[in-house]
């Protein structure tokens, strides 16, 4: 939330610098993020007036320039704007002062006249993208004037994290209510009654609410004559103050209540209501509305909106339509002041995935009690700006009262919580400060009523405490000197899973965590329609983010695709998550806790010692291999197979005890280009449940002390022969084989078509004797006939 250090001081008189603010916010739980001065940028710029303007000497488009800028002297510039004249007020930059784009304004001869200033055009100040001259500056201020002021830029701009559960703080007045116990004076609110001629309200709209669940209270009033137009200097400067743009007088009055009071309000085109009226109720199925933001949107009947005779008109405490909307045309305006069911307008939003900056506050709660305030301020201002008359009478419709909470308050809990034994005065003095109510029912007991802004944060004994905790001070609560700290059971720092993940750091992979919620139509364009029956989400968050992932491999190419965008090549990723990898058929949750793994580039930085090894698919293969080794898993197999996310001819299974549990591969290209990633990704996904179900305790064994014996076998064998399977059987015919290698594949010249040469190196060794030769012979013999016979292989 963007505040304006400025507009808190309207609204209270104190003497805290900006900085101060920022560290009274922040100590009692309000953090301010930033904290940033509108005027930098124009520092040693002044209003000038020219007080006489000559042809240049030497020069036919340019001119010179004599400017008072407030000082004894006046100051000669030379320029080049068509509309300089003399008597206009400019903005003046002088020698030194720095401008929007990095240029420092300096004494420079320009045609053999020297010039010691500059004056300046919006674009020269950053002020718009274009200017066709000088910036013309109202001529009532004075020469001298600091154009941070002209512009009403000499404030702050404090930016506030707002949690969750403090909807009061989506205000300048929310603001102010906090700073208020640490000042000496009290909270002036701005004169807000209008004066009323004309008709009254009711002979000309009526309001009737069908959904007093959605909207317990609806206020409004009608302003007539209005003239629609650009708003006044000082309100496009307070909303810009605080980031917001000018729209035009109306609206931007309705967002000025909102900043200032956190009272959404909403300006509809009178005559542009059916029948001239309003019913609030609920929509029904699949009624339409063509919103603001010019999208055609489907509403269901859990939504409540604005309706007019005939049509909605607005999707309540979210957006209006764009039919009603106020225009240069509109002369008639009816001004909605309500209060919105919170649960029902967070609802709605995310089931629209419309999050304004109504919706924001409707939500989290407005102030049922500041609405009469609210909606009169903003009628007045109206007819103010648009040269309004404000008609007769406001309609006020409540069916049911809106109460605010009680809460009674023991001085003794306090004291067993907090550790600190407040004094009644003491408490009163706090809360009052926060506009709560006390009534002292008897000694240390209070009932306390509570402000209708915090009737949503404050329903407990304990939320009263912890106020007296916030404004006491969180560093002053005591803390007891002696702690006793018990062992954790488990958790993050414990378990085979948590020990898998330092594994991977320490093998030079870094950790990503990406969210649950992925977007179906990029599953469907990666891995085909129809492969997933996707678990949806009734309310997504966003559009990109409607269904559970059914797989972790988007999510972390996605992170890819970051990195690389940043320069960062070399990248060696992994992530343990769950996906909820349903096929169309199958039944239940499908819900599986998986590991995936992302390498591209070289495995370390450019270094003077020459090139290092690329992270290929080898390599991620050898990363699982090392990883199941340590984790004393069974020999998994490696199968080739086919994946939609994975090039053909690189793609492999991952097969455990007969059982396929993952894939291995390079990206494929036409997933690489959905993706805008380069194809030499490798990439790897499998279940975790069955590899650390069969992890095993490591076995400690020592070193052989007996040399080994050494054997090679070059054989010719059909390329689609499995060196898993290969590798296996030799294992299986001798226990004396103590390792086996693959160290040569060849396949081209002398090589007949379909088959390939592979060599294998194979280590014999006994843990308990020295082998004889005749032995390893024989063993030799035994592996080499069993390859021939099971594998069709050829001796070369």
């Amino acid at each position: 939330m963007n505040i304006s250090y400025k507009w808190l001081k309207s609204l209270l008189e104190f003497e805290l610098t900006p900085q101060q603010v920022a560290e009274r916010l922040t100590r009692i739980g309000h953090a301010v993020e930033e904290l940033t001065y509108l005027g930098s940028g124009f520092e040693s710029v002044l209003a000038a007036r020219a007080l006489k303007v000559s042809k240049h000497p030497n020069a036919d488009k340019l001119k010179l320039v004599e400017a008072d800028y407030g000082a004894t002297e006046t100051l000669e510039v030379v320029c080049g704007a068509p509309n300089v004249k003399e008597g206009g007020l400019y903005p003046l930059a002088l020698s030194g002062a720095r401008l929007a784009g990095g240029m420092t304004v300096e004494k420079v001869k320009i045609r053999g006249v020297e010039s010691r200033g500059m004056l300046c055009s919006e674009k020269e100040l950053g002020l718009s993208a274009e200017s066709a001259g000088l910036m013309e500056l109202d001529p009532v201020w004075k020469p001298g004037t600091p154009l941070a002021e002209v512009l009403g830029r000499e404030d702050w701009m404090l930016g506030i994290e707002v949690t969750a559960n403090r909807g009061d703080m989506w205000s300048h007045l929310g603001v102010v209510r906090e700073l208020q116990p640490f000042v000496s004076h009290k909270l002036r609110l701005p004169e807000a009654k209008p004066a009323e001629s004309g008709p009254a309200i009711n002979e000309l709209t009526s309001v009737r609410i069908e959904d007093p669940e959605g909207c317990p209270r609806y206020m409004a009033r009608v302003i007539l004559e209005v003239k629609v137009g650009p708003s006044p200097r000082w309100l496009i400067e307070r909303l810009a103050a605080v980031g917001q743009r000018s729209i035009n007088n109306v609206v931007d009055v309705t967002n000025y209540i909102l900043l200032e009071l956190g009272q959404p309000l909403h300006a509809f085109d009178l005559d542009k209501l059916e029948e001239g009226r309003i019913v609030v109720r609920k929509a029904r199925e699949n009624e339409k509305i063509f919103t603001l933001d010019e999208v055609e949107r489907s509403l269901g009947t859990s939504m409540t909106v604005i309706a007019d005779g005939r049509k909605p008109v607005a999707v309540a405490g979210v957006m209006g339509d764009k039919l009603s909307e106020v225009d240069e045309r509109t002369t008639r305006v009816l001004l909605e002041c309500a209060y919105f069911n919170p649960v029902t307008n967070r609802r709605t939003a995310r089931a629209l995935g419309m999050f304004t900056e109504a919706s924001r506050r409707f939500e989290r709660g407005t102030d049922f009690d500041l609405m009469p305030y609210a909606v009169d301020r903003a009628a007045r201002l109206i007819a103010e700006v648009a040269s309004g008359k404000v008609a007769r009478g406001v309609i006020d419709i409540c069916p049911r009262p809106l109460l605010r909470n009680e809460v009674r308050l023991r001085r003794e809990r306090v004291k067993r919580v907090l550790g600190v034994d407040f004094s009644e005065k003491e408490i009163e003095k706090l809360l009052s400060g926060l506009d709560f109510e006390l009534e002292k029912e008897h000694k240390g007991l209070f009932r306390v009523k509570v402000p209708s802004s915090r009737t949503l944060d404050v329903r407990r004994e304990v939320d009263l405490i912890e106020e007296l905790a916030r404004l006491w001070g969180y560093d002053r609560i005591p803390v007891p000197r002696r702690l006793e700290l018990t062992p954790g059971t488990g958790g993050i720092n414990g378990g085979p899973e948590w020990e898998l993940r330092r594994k991977l750091a320490g093998m030079g992979y870094q950790e990503v965590l990406s969210s649950s919620f992925v977007d179906s139509k990029l599953i469907e364009k990666i891995y085909g329609a129809g492969r997933f029956e996707f678990w949806r989400l009734v309310a997504p968050i966003s559009k990109e983010e409607d269904v559970l992932r059914p797989s972790l491999l988007p999510m972390l190419l996605a992170c890819v695709r970051r990195n690389l965008n940043q320069r960062r090549r070399d990248l060696a990723l992994f992530e343990i998550g769950n996906v909820f990898d349903r096929h169309p058929g199958e039944k239940g949750s499908g819900e599986q806790r998986r590991l995936a793994l992302a390498v591209t580039g070289e495995y370390r930085p450019v270094h003077w010692s020459g090139p290092a090894p690329r992270q290929d698919f080898f390599a991620l293969k050898g990363t699982l291999e090392s990883l199941f080794d340590w984790l004393k898993v069974p020999p998994m197999r490696f199968a080739a197979d086919s994946h939609p996310v994975l090039a053909p001819g690189t793609a492999a299974s991952i097969v455990h005890d007969g059982e396929k549990i993952g894939v291995i591969g390079r990206l494929d290209s036409g997933a690489a280009a959905e993706m805008d990633l380069p194809a030499e990704i490798c990439l790897a996904e499998l279940d975790l449940k069955p590899v650390l179900a069969s992890a095993a305790m490591p076995i400690y064994r020592p070193v052989s002390q007996f040399p080994g014996s050494r054997r090679d076998i070059s054989i010719l064998l059909g390329e689609n022969t499995s060196c898993a399977d290969l590798i296996e059987q030799v294992r299986r015919v001798s226990p004396l084989v103590a390792e086996v290698t693959v160290f040569d594949l060849y396949q081209g010249d002398r090589i007949p078509p379909g088959k390939i040469s592979l060599a294998l190196s194979i280590l014999f060794q006994s843990r308990e004797r020295t082998l004889r030769d005749e032995e390893v012979d024989r063993a030799f013999e035994e592996i080499s006939r069993s390859l021939i016979e099971k594998f069709g292989v050829q001796p070369r």
